[in-house]
């Protein structure tokens, strides 16, 4: 059962909750009605008004495609994939197209039949997506034939993890789930309890390396051997506290970011934490409450809290750089760097482009009036975005 708060703009009220089918329907009775008290007026932030600004820089749009309806009315986030010369991307009502990522030009284009919540990974001549009734499909990237199609244990929002012997996909029942690359044959499994009531969304696990890391809604982030399931250590990012189902969120549902055999990882209502890859070892962390996720560049962690007030921390010692509310109730994207600039997205389906230093608006586009939910990618310093709609376009800031 999905329980969904669209139309305020603070916090849980813009989310999507889930209450996974273990739960009685006295107890789902109780979780709505604690989620209908924390939805009052009072809660309700309006989004501030688009930020004056003086243009500092000029961005080019590269190219630009539509891809079906995108993710429709639906609560997901649909990325891209971005290889060295292609890029693929998905709609919710089944197509999948490759595109030439210099120009945009299409290379094929497949009318699957699947719902597509998860998606879309690439790499080793596959491409991956999970769909709404738990499975994972792989597409060839040369042509877009199914090569194999197999059935998970639960609903795939996150994108799966292309490696070169094993692809990785994370379902909604807290389990992680290895398929051999080449035949989709399961190789192991991972799984972690979840807590009854859990925000809408998965982040997506990552292969660094021979290990893969994982975040769950439990709060705890994974690293296990990519090529047997072995765990090389769990960290629990947060804690859940507080009496109530809704208190004790701390939802690892954002992106996490690895740079330097680093992870830099934030919960939902819980802290952000720097954590070393090879130890499982705790640098440092501080309080934060997050539903979009973490980037890191040139020593700075980019963040965006729950209110969309965005704050650059030192990645070293976690120290804060600078702060800007200018977006607050904006309901921004992640926000991912480039050049030395970082790029967000938000509801409006403006892309805004804040100088790294102090957070100054340089540029904006607008890239989908019906917004940008899934985060900016960046390949090659050129930005590469997918709205709401289907818009999927790449801009590049252009040198003086």
């Amino acid at each position: 059962m999905f329980v969904s708060f669209f139309q305020s703009e603070r916090s849980l009220s813009t989310l999507s909750l889930v209450i996974p089918k273990m739960v009685t329907k006295a107890g789902m009775l109780i979780v709505i009605a604690l989620m209908l008290g924390a939805c009052s007026d009072d809660d309700v932030l309006p989004p501030s008004p688009l930020p004056d600004f003086d243009e500092e820089i000029q961005v080019e749009e590269l190219w630009s495609v539509d891809v079906d309806d995108g993710v429709d009315d639906h609560y997901l986030l649909l990325t891209p994939a971005i290889t060295e010369r292609w890029a693929y991307a998905a709609s919710y009502d089944g197509e999948v197209v490759k595109l030439n990522r210099e120009d945009g030009e299409e290379v094929w284009e497949i009318e699957t039949e699947h719902k597509i919540t998860g998606g879309v990974g690439a790499g080793y001549g596959v491409v991956v997506y999970g769909t709404d009734n738990g499975e994972a499909v792989a597409l060839s990237e040369e042509n877009g034939s199914e090569i194999w199609k197999v059935e998970l244990s639960g609903q795939i929002l996150a994108t799966p993890a292309v490696g070169a012997s094993r692809v990785v996909v994370q379902t909604m029942d807290g389990r992680m789930h290895a398929l051999n690359r080449e035949t989709g044959k399961k190789e192991w499994l991972y799984d972690t309890p979840i807590p009854n009531l859990t925000l809408r969304g998965s982040s997506s696990p990552i292969i660094v390396g021979e290990v893969t890391l994982a975040g769950f809604a439990n709060g705890r982030l994974v690293a296990v051997k990519t090529e047997n399931g072995g765990v090389g250590w769990e960290y629990p990012v947060s804690e859940p506290q507080g009496r109530s189902e809704l208190e004790r969120l701390v939802d690892l549902d954002g992106r996490f970011w690895v740079a330097r055999n680093v992870v830099y990882a934030a919960t939902y209502q819980g802290k952000l934490a720097a954590i070393d890859i090879p130890s499982g070892r705790l640098l440092w962390q501080k309080p934060f409450s997050t539903y979009a996720g973490v980037s890191e560049k040139l020593d700075r962690v980019y963040v965006v809290d729950q209110d969309s007030v965005i704050k650059v921390l030192d990645a070293v010692s976690g120290a804060e750089v600078w702060t800007t509310d200018l977006f607050k109730g904006r309901r921004l994207s992640a926000i991912t760097p480039v050049g030395v600039n970082a790029v967000v997205g938000d509801f409006e389906g403006y892309l805004h482009w804040l100088h790294y230093r102090d957070g100054r608006i340089q540029a904006r586009v607008r890239v989908d009036r019906d917004g940008l939910r899934a985060p900016p990618i960046v390949k090659d310093n050129v930005v590469y975005v997918q709205g709401n709609s289907g818009e999927l376009a790449a801009y590049k800031v252009i040198e003086k």
